[in-house]
């Protein structure tokens, strides 16, 4: 007859291991969540500073000014017009696909890709127009976006630096 050890752990043990790995599960939920949630709110400040640029051109006579702000990790493009205009590049004119599927009637300013986005990605500029459905790349997390207005425009335009 052969001998077999046996390895006997109390109730104790067993259960202290069980909280130990709970806690370490719980802490890895928590700190994802709170990235995630820097992410979206570096989303909502960046419309928001991009809203106020806006407004303050369209509140001035004349002006012309690249306007810079930084994206989450995850975003590779800002883009701008609304689906009743087409792209002129054909590179634009993938994402321009891609985000009328997800589509948001009466936006005129997108995230891409749009699930990095939060519900953040569609959004409405007020006193913004662009003559054309175009994508600016998002180079080292920063977005650039010339704005300019001349005196008798009714809105400031948007377009690539």
């Amino acid at each position: 007859m052969e001998k077999r050890g046996q390895i006997q752990i109390s109730f104790g043990m067993i259960f202290s291991i069980i909280i130990i790995i709970a806690t370490v599960a719980v802490g890895f939920y928590v700190i994802t969540y709170f990235l995630n949630l820097s992410s979206c709110t570096k989303i909502g400040l960046f419309w928001n500073s991009l809203e106020k640029e806006i407004d303050k051109a369209w509140n001035s006579d004349m002006t012309q000014t690249v306007f810079k702000a930084e994206v989450p990790s995850g975003i590779t493009y800002a883009c701008f017009g609304n689906f009743s205009q087409m792209p002129l590049s054909d590179a634009d004119k993938k994402m321009f696909l891609e985000l009328k599927d997800y589509g948001s009637p009466g936006r005129n300013a997108y995230l891409y890709p749009a699930g990095k986005a939060c519900d953040l990605a569609f959004y409405s500029l007020k006193h913004a127009k662009s003559d054309n459905f175009f994508c600016v790349p998002a180079k080292s997390g920063v977005v650039s976006i010339k704005l300019s207005k001349t005196s008798f425009d009714a809105l400031v335009k948007l377009s690539k630096p």
